[in-house]
């Protein structure tokens, strides 16, 4: 069963920071070690944060945030890769990183087909790997 994120005032922060590591070459492999040393913060705490397990702190999301930065080579708005009910700056991930349109690897299944959260999502249309569609909140506070 799927634990949903921790909460804030205002609903669950949603990251993106795994979406715009899958779009570097640095971070691809061993991404959450790499990040964590070079954003000077543990390992266990990057992979807290990608994987929605902690509302993290400003100065680990400004770490994470100078370091995705210094790989990309551009500014990047802290609240393009964290926000609360996922209400992101720029709203698809593949603008954000510069690509010119791509899915995720989780987009299709083990036969290459479009898994159902994917259908009608466009190549560099998609807000997050968990959430394609962006952030939406059930009647009953959990997300769909």
């Amino acid at each position: 069963m799927h634990k949903p994120p921790p909460t804030q005032a205002l609903g669950p922060v949603i990251n993106r920071v795994s979406d715009l590591m899958i779009h570097t070459n640095r971070y691809a492999f061993h991404g959450v070690t790499r990040l964590a040393l070079d954003a000077k913060v543990s390992a266990s705490s990057v992979s807290r944060l990608i994987n929605g397990k902690m509302n993290p702190s400003f100065a680990l999301v400004a770490r994470v945030t100078t370091a995705l930065e210094q790989t990309l080579g551009y500014r990047i708005d802290p609240r393009d890769l964290v926000a609360e009910l996922g209400k992101f700056l720029t709203p698809h991930t593949c603008d954000l990183a510069g690509c010119r349109g791509c899915l995720p690897e989780n987009a299709t299944d083990e036969f290459g087909d479009l898994k159902p959260a994917f259908q009608g999502i466009k190549p560099g249309c998609w807000v997050t790997s968990r959430h394609p569609k962006g952030y939406i909140e059930s009647t009953k506070g959990e997300s769909k």
